[in-house]
């Protein structure tokens, strides 16, 4: 072989190196400049109105709008949204960033789940976004590529990517509200009383929050508990009490339903009523104060009035939507200097939890519900 051939053969390597170098790129460079996916996104945060979510067929999953009292799932008759998770879903869209080109085929575009949501058998889900005076693109989020990446497509459009987020996005309507109906702590009550429709009475107490087990009251002659702390899973059942699901409270409560009562030393008190239908259970929710019990845990020295700004302070402290002060408020420091007013905190738990009926855990009801069989060893045998 000449020299000259050598020197040519060369040549046309490095241009075939060259070329295949600029393909390259040209597959996994950004069709936006800056590689953002949804450019105006994070720009208009604060001025989304309604965040819609759809999967297959078209089927809305929920429709979450922001209303004067805050963010509602409007699909759950406008109960409040978890807004932590919206949050974090919409700023992880606002921040995604392409990281590679992936197919424009729609006939692959099910090897992504990134298939338009009308299709029947669409694996991903649409979100679309509405805020005054600004066009947003609506966004399919395909399947997942690790734990950090996702596939997605703007709707109306070809190109396919993989994008560096992977939102939190949930596919039922359930999902997206605010959790939590309720947080008393155990050490904080002081007497449980739950009475059954068929009238058997059930109820437990201690003396002062150090105790580590609730007494069982009129033990049956001749009986004894399965174990000391047996009764404790009554006493701690409304702490991070969690919903199922939700819906408006009926006008009338259920036939057949259960009572339960608790009292807080601090003067709180909370009657739970409840009923199983079909499988489920659903339960209604009512705050009061124990006058008596609230004074006499009152601080030396504090009337009803520095109890209140002291509560109104711990309030005011936990942000302007009181997210660090739990669901119902009722999280507050437990020293004396930062106790809650139970009247506010009554108030608090009625203004958000009163409108409404909860499905819980059937474990849950379970533990709210215990007869006193359920609280006791086997009969000794005859």
């Amino acid at each position: 072989m000449s020299r000259r051939t050598v020197i040519v053969l060369a040549a046309a390597l490095v241009v075939l190196l060259a070329l295949a170098l600029v393909g390259q790129r040209r597959g996994t460079t950004p069709s936006r400049a800056d590689g953002v996916l949804l450019p105006n996104l994070e720009a208009s945060l604060g001025d989304i109105e309604r965040v819609t979510i759809v999967k297959a067929n078209g089927e809305t999953v929920a429709t979450l709008e922001r209303r004067p009292e805050g963010w509602v799932v409007a699909d759950k008759h406008g109960y409040a949204a978890n807004t932590t998770k919206l949050r974090q879903a919409l700023t992880a869209l606002a921040e995604a960033k392409i990281v590679e080109q992936k197919t424009a085929n729609p006939e692959l575009y099910d090897r992504l789940g990134v298939e338009d949501v009308s299709d029947a058998d669409a694996a991903g889900l649409s979100v679309a976004f509405t805020a005054p005076g600004v066009t947003l693109p609506t966004v399919i989020l395909g399947n997942a590529e690790g734990s950090s990446y996702r596939y997605v497509r703007r709707a109306g459009e070809a190109q396919s990517f993989l994008v560096d987020r992977n939102p939190d996005v949930p596919r039922a309507a359930t999902q997206w509200v605010d959790a939590q109906i309720i947080d008393v702590r155990g050490d904080r009550v002081r007497e449980v009383t739950i009475t059954h429709p068929d009238g058997e009475v059930v109820r437990i107490s201690k003396d002062s929050p150090e105790l580590a087990n609730f007494t069982v009251a009129d033990i049956p002659q001749g009986r004894e508990l399965s174990y000391p702390g047996v009764a404790n899973v009554i006493g701690n059942a409304l702490r991070e009490l969690n919903l199922e699901d939700v819906e408006p409270k009926p006008e009338a409560p259920p036939e057949n339903a259960a009572i339960v009562e608790y009292r807080t030393f601090d003067g709180l008190v909370v009657r739970v009523t409840g009923a199983e239908s079909d499988d489920a259970s659903w339960i209604t929710l009512e705050a009061s104060v124990d006058p008596e019990a609230a004074a006499a845990s009152a601080p030396d020295g504090a009337d009803g009035a520095e109890a209140s700004a002291d509560a109104e302070s711990a309030e005011n402290a936990g942000g302007a939507d009181g997210s660090e002060a739990g669901a119902d408020g009722s999280a507050a420091a437990s020293s004396d200097e930062a106790r809650p007013d139970p009247s506010a905190e009554a108030a608090r738990i009625n203004a958000r939890v009163g409108s409404w009926r909860y499905k819980i855990a059937g474990y849950q009801y379970d533990q709210m519900t215990r007869r006193m069989a359920d609280l006791l060893k086997p009969p000794p045998a005859a």
